[in-house]
């Protein structure tokens, strides 16, 4: 019952109430696709309804997918109960369908949530007209001077998963390269981390890491001109997920770009005033959140290389170019990538732990991000919200969409770096950084990705147009080397008796197969709120359709 009404209270909220009047599809835009032609319908100019023509000879197949393709992050996220119908060509009423129910929203993590909420800090630091930025005339002229084996350092560091409170730790210098200084606090549980590992850290850092993530997003600043990156492992870090046996999710590591702000007493209390981040330690004896040396180390790569994308976004927006910091889908999509690319370029001899370089940097949390996702589309944002309510499954739509604008948009598609890096090196953000580094429109670019995800490598189609694929990935490959179903599996229905109700949420929408037996009528496809009236514009919809057979 209150999910119920919470979808009627949504609904009225949008504007989209009861008293709306019903849309009328006697006039329906008749969409005659040769096989593999696709269209995109833009909701507000060309109607709610569209009418597939009577199938020939042969069996007919379109993919028909409704969608929300506002790039807007709000703090809620952009989102609307929505309505499909389809009956029989020309039909006066569409058949009942059950009252809509929301979609059942799961515990969120603290993983998932802690990152989202350092960036959402990040945004209202980098607008606060109080802001105060390092002088970076002066700082590059000073000379770079990195810490030592053995110096001592006292750094602050998030007491809390808001990150709103700190606490100071001590740690000592353990391998400095070229350009990381790894520091472990002086209060690190014993049997943690030895030299040897620090040191094999250091080199695919200064190897291969760095000069993977400076190519990719551009450089990093040097606000404290000691010419290197700073990583504190501390049991701090770990001290953030104290249950993760329970849960089954752990904070890895972080970066917090107020770090990278001067600081003050008020506005800005636990900068630290340096480029860090910080990573969590080895602590095989805890009986709450049990974290084996074999899994710290095995894990330390791929976070360096996705915080340190942070690292460098906040600086090319927020100090070079004076700008807001990025929006967390696009910002944690090209953290993702950066995953992936550590996957592509690093060579297997550099991860003994794992059986290839591949699977320590994506295997485990990339593409299972994605297939989560793509196992319901219509359950979670790509462009989620703002106010920390991020999920492993977003965060999987963000790098698959990323890889996918790179597929399509960068010079170098394999590695995709001429486009990641214009991502990043400006002052513009989202949806609007997007559209104006690959010269599309934003809701059309959404409405092709999400075509992509069902139809990318199925067997016996062929798009007629370029952008209906993934170039570097068959995904449909990859589910079934790990002994699985591809995950995304459409609504089929002949769309004479068709029905279903739900949230479509930005840049996300539901996959339904219309299959036509030969000679039969036409069909048309509604797609209102859940009284039968428009939806809002505010969520931009979009119906993509594409035919198959």
């Amino acid at each position: 019952l209150v999910a119920v009404v919470g979808a009627a209270l949504a609904g009225c909220g949008d504007g989209t109430g009861p008293s709306d009047p019903p849309v009328d599809c006697s006039a329906a835009s008749l969409r005659s696709l040769g096989v593999g032609e696709h269209q995109i319908v833009d909701y507000t100019t060309d109607g709610a309804c569209v009418r597939l023509p009577q199938a020939g000879a042969g069996v007919a197949e379109h993919l028909y997918i409704p969608l929300a393709t506002s790039g807007q992050e709000t703090d809620d996220g952009v989102s609307a109960p929505y309505l499909v119908t389809g009956v029989p060509a020309a039909t006066a009423a569409p058949p009942a369908v059950p009252s809509p129910m929301l979609s059942a929203f799961r515990r969120r993590s603290s993983a998932d949530g802690f990152h989202a909420q350092l960036r959402s800090l990040e945004r209202g630091l980098s607008r606060s007209p109080a802001k105060v930025l390092f002088n970076q005339g002066s700082l590059r002229s000073r000379a770079a001077i990195p810490p030592v084996v053995g110096e001592e350092r006292t750094f602050d560091v998030c007491s809390s998963a808001t990150c709103d409170d700190f606490v100071q730790t001590t740690a000592t210098a353990r391998s400095v390269g070229s350009r990381v200084a790894i520091f472990v606090d002086n209060n690190a549980p014993a049997g943690g981390y030895t030299d040897p590992d620090l040191d094999r850290v250091r080199n695919l850092f200064d190897q291969y890491l760095y000069p993977i993530d400076t190519l990719a997003f551009g450089r990093e600043s040097d606000i404290d001109g000691n010419g290197v990156v700073i990583v504190l492992l501390t049991p701090r870090v770990n001290a953030l997920s104290p249950n993760c046996n329970e849960t089954g999710r752990v904070i890895l590591g972080y970066f917090f770009g107020a770090d990278l702000l001067d600081r003050d007493p008020t506005s800005n209390p636990g900068s630290n005033e340096a480029e860090v981040f910080f990573g969590l330690v080895p602590d095989p004896g805890n009986p709450d959140c049990t974290i084996s040396t074999d899994e710290a180390n095995s894990r330390l790569p791929a976070t360096f290389i996705h915080e340190l994308q942070h690292m460098i976004s906040f600086n090319q927006h927020v100090l070079v170019r004076g700008g807001v910091s990025e929006d967390i889908w696009l910002n944690e999509g090209l953290s993702h990538f950066a995953e992936e690319l550590g996957g592509r370029l690093i060579p297997n001899s550099e991860c003994p732990s794992s059986t290839s370089c591949a699977r320590e940097f994506m295997g485990l949390g990339d593409l299972d991000n994605a297939f989560g996702y793509l196992a319901r589309p219509d359950s979670f944002f790509l462009i989620e919200p703002g106010n920390s309510t991020g999920s492993l499954e977003e965060r999987g739509a963000n790098w698959l969409f990323v890889r996918w604008l790179a597929d399509h948009f960068a010079s170098d598609s394999i590695r995709g770096t001429s486009l990641t890096r214009a991502l990043v090196n400006t002052n513009q953000i989202g949806s609007t950084n997007v559209s104006n580094r690959t010269g599309v429109d934003f809701s059309t670019l959404v409405s092709e990705w999400q075509l992509t995800n069902y139809v990318d490598d199925l067997p016996g189609f062929t798009a007629v147009g370029s952008r209906l694929r993934y170039k570097t990935w068959n995904f449909r490959f990859a589910a079934d080397s790990s002994g699985r179903s591809f995950p995304l599996v459409p609504d089929s229905t002949d769309g004479t008796d068709y029905g279903h109700s739900g949230t479509l949420r930005a840049g996300s929408g539901r996959h339904v197969r219309v299959v036509q037996m030969p000679g039969s009528a036409g069909v048309d496809l509604r797609l209102t709120n859940t009284a039968g009236g428009a939806l809002p514009s505010s969520i931009e919809p979009r119906i993509a359709l594409v035919r198959i057979r």
